[in-house]
């Protein structure tokens, strides 16, 4: 390998540009390829046997950089969507479908924000910016044959657009649940204001399917209750399967981090650890955003409403926004928005017009929070960082090689008058609704280093976190404070599997994280039964087409397994149970009738309805971006885990996509098990699929045999690798 130079000087980066042009052809020089060039020269990319990147470079920025180019290579397409879709330029890569949402996103002003936190940023923070735009800026000069669809030249503000999706997710929520307040039909948006959006790359659920949740599972586990005495962390977001991506960053400045980033976005991992200390996220569901009403009463002022004794005005201005047509060409469409003191009109009904404030808008700095935990190698750095508000929600759970174990329920909480109902709608004439600042981390529902020796979180309530007597009491909160956050069987699988075990090991929490009983089993199994002893004895020949069924359930043991016929029969039941034409049909015999109506597909798909688990629960690669769906014609993999939603620890929602078989699509997507220790941290993962997005590329599900088996693979060190180089030595992308 060439020695590194100690300086890039005037003159090595004048002849690091003039190679590069003779090598790869004429291109602009401007000054990111300049700098591209010259940074990619002390960069180093290691693919691991999996492919997956392990970054080294002299500075943080050329660990980002370096980190970024890798992933352009897997996931170039993915990455440009993302935040095409977070600069308002989401209908130039989706057509039609994608102009709510950059109505949603130029409401907000988003890419007006990010230019201005970019601006304001400390330098450190430029830095990593400039390094992730260089590197894509790179790549594309290097890779002619990819043709953007949206960002031809890259720019450092749009990774801050990105994260404010973040902070919009609430807007967004609030928005949809709007009808819902007003309780009474809506007249539908105007063209002058946004419709309520729908993120453009979340798919959408199917008639008769369960809907996924948008959650996760993390566990801490102290040193009390492990065989070393060494602190554990387990990661487990439940996002598509098809969208986590993996690296690991490490420089000579001191920056080194292992973890995931998804959806395209992140300069650093979201989810991961360093030599020190690791975090999880699962969401959580705060109260961070409200609706206003807002009357133009003003007699001759169209945009005055009242405020107080005040009488103020709204802004109106207009955009432009670039559509794609069917045919590939770019249509222009105008569009005029307003915004108030209390944000961006988003509907309208009745001569009354609504506006949605959420968090973190204001100062989000999103990106220098994940670099400082990053960077963090003591808990109150780390703690630091968090109390930024720059991740504006989700829980955190984290350990560290100290031996601390935490849990925050993290949001940016505004400071209200506790005399107002703050889940409905508000009057924004009344000053007294305004908020008054953010709460400080210090106020915020927090658990660190209880008793129990374990800290969970499957999006559940801040005060259903560790052991009985040990968690937070919620009438110690402000009422707003206290979310709408799920109670499922996840909760009770994590507190079976963690208040029952001692001297637990990697080993141990890489069998936990895929345990296939369902906890939620027997409330359900007891209503079928309740329901068929019914129907025996009102109508015993129909009763007797679902006997057999019945009784494999009965005295079935809860856990499921590729030859569970009783796992098909069930899982799959209560799947339907939630759907449409179950939902509210309760009436004694329909749990029944919903059972014999699964047993008539199952027989008419697979010719009988004793179908094992595995036959029909399968994992097979598919790629939203790509637009490649399932199928039963192409190969898949045999797969045990269920809906976490019935306590099922292996998380794995699937459905039937006009397939005999049901496909996964969401749950456990980065797997991550890891200890903390003096000599840094043991490290185990897995993604469901591969770290590629090329069909060609044999890392495109090279890991998805060893995720449906239930295991993991060792990480962080990079020691064996397939390949070294440069970023940019290779002119097509490394596969």
């Amino acid at each position: 390998m060439k020695a590194q130079p100690s300086a890039l000087t005037p003159a090595f980066i004048a002849t690091v540009l003039a190679a590069a042009t003779q090598a790869h052809g004429a291109f602009e020089p401007d000054e990111s390829l300049v700098r591209a060039r010259a940074l990619a020269q002390v960069v180093t990319i290691t693919r691991d046997d999996f492919g997956i990147a392990h970054i080294h470079a002299k500075t943080d920025a050329g660990a980002v950089f370096g980190g970024m180019y890798a992933r352009a290579e897997d996931e170039m397409a993915r990455i440009e969507t993302g935040h095409a879709q977070s600069i308002g330029m989401a209908a130039l890569t989706l057509g039609p479908a994608g102009i709510p949402w950059d109505k949603f996103i130029l409401a907000y002003e988003v890419p007006e924000r990010a230019r201005k936190e970019y601006e304001e940023a400390p330098a450190d923070v430029q830095s990593l910016a400039n390094a992730g735009a260089d590197a894509l800026n790179l790549y594309l000069s290097l890779h002619p044959e990819y043709t953007p669809r949206a960002i031809e030249r890259w720019e450092p503000w749009m990774f801050f657009a990105r994260d404010y999706g973040w902070s919009l997710y609430h807007a967004q929520a609030e928005i949809e649940r709007l009808p819902a307040l007003l309780a009474a039909p809506t007249t539908p948006p105007t063209p002058t204001t946004p419709t309520t959006p729908t993120h453009p790359t979340t798919p959408a659920p199917e008639a008769g399917e369960t809907p996924a949740p948008d959650g996760s599972n993390a566990w801490a586990i102290a040193g009390s209750r492990t065989a070393s005495g060494k602190a554990m962390l387990y990661l487990n977001p439940h996002i598509p399967l098809d969208e986590p991506y993996e690296l690991n960053l490490r420089s000579d400045e001191g920056l080194h981090v292992s973890g995931m980033v998804a959806y395209g976005g992140g300069l650093l991992p979201c989810a991961g650890f360093n030599r020190h200390m690791g975090w999880s996220l699962t969401v959580n569901y705060p109260d961070i955003a409200d609706t206003y009403a807002i009357r133009f009463d003003v007699p001759g002022d169209e945009l005055a409403y009242r405020h107080g004794d005040e009488v103020l005005h709204a802004s109106k201005w207009t955009k432009t926004i670039k559509v794609r047509t069917a045919g590939g060409g770019v249509e222009e469409q105008e569009i005029t928005l307003y915004k108030t003191i209390h944000g961006p009109l988003t509907h309208s009904a009745n001569g009354v017009s609504y506006a949605v404030r959420t968090a973190g808008l204001e100062d989000l700095r999103s990106i220098e929070q994940w670099y400082r935990m990053a960077r963090a190698s003591t808990l109150e750095e780390w703690k630091s960082a968090v109390s930024m508000f720059g991740v504006v929600f989700h829980n955190l759970v984290y350990a560290d090689d100290q031996g601390n174990i935490g849990y925050i329920y993290n949001a940016a909480f505004p400071k209200r008058d506790p005399a107002f109902d703050w889940g409905g709608i508000l009057d924004g004439s009344d000053p007294r609704t305004d908020w008054k600042g953010y709460h400080e981390l210090a106020d915020l529902p927090q658990v660190w280093n209880p008793p129990s020796g374990y800290l969970l979180n499957c999006n559940s309530p801040f005060f259903q976190v560790t052991g009985e007597g040990e968690n937070p009491d919620k009438s110690r909160f402000p009422k707003d404070m206290v979310g709408h956050d799920l109670v499922d069987g996840r909760i009770a699988m994590s507190q079976d599997l963690l208040s029952n075990a001692q001297k637990w090991t990697l080993d141990d929490l890489e069998k936990a994280a895929f345990d296939t009983k369902v906890y939620s089993l027997e409330a359900s199994r007891a209503g079928l039964v309740k329901d068929y002893e019914a129907l025996r004895a009102s109508s015993p020949e129909k009763a007797e087409r679902i006997a057999e069924a019945v009784e494999l359930i009965r005295v079935w043991d809860g856990r499921l397994t590729l030859d569970s016929v009783e796992g098909t029969l069930f899982m799959v039941w209560v799947e339907e149970l939630f759907s449409p034409q179950w939902r509210t049909r309760r009436a004694t015999g329909d749990l029944s009738a919903c059972l014999a109506e699964h047993m008539d597909r199952l027989e008419r798909d697979f010719g009988t309805w004793r179908v094992k688990w595995g036959e029909i629960n399968r994992h097979q690669r598919f790629d939203s971006n790509a637009l490649l769906a399932v199928s039963d014609d192409r190969e898949s993999l045999p797969i045990a885990g269920g809906h976490g939603g019935m306590g099922v620890g292996f998380c794995y929602l699937t459905r039937a996509a006009g397939t005999k078989k049901r496909y996964g699509f969401h749950g456990h997507s980065y797997v991550g098990a890891v200890e903390f220790g003096a000599n840094g941290p043991e490290a185990r993962s897995i993604i469901p699929f591969g770290i590629s997005r090329d069909p060609r590329s044999k890392h495109y599900a090279d890991q998805a045999p060893i995720y449906a088996a239930g295991r993991l693979r060792g990480m962080w060190n990079g020691k064996v690798s397939e390949r070294v180089y440069r970023p940019g030595e290779e002119v097509k992308a490394v596969r």
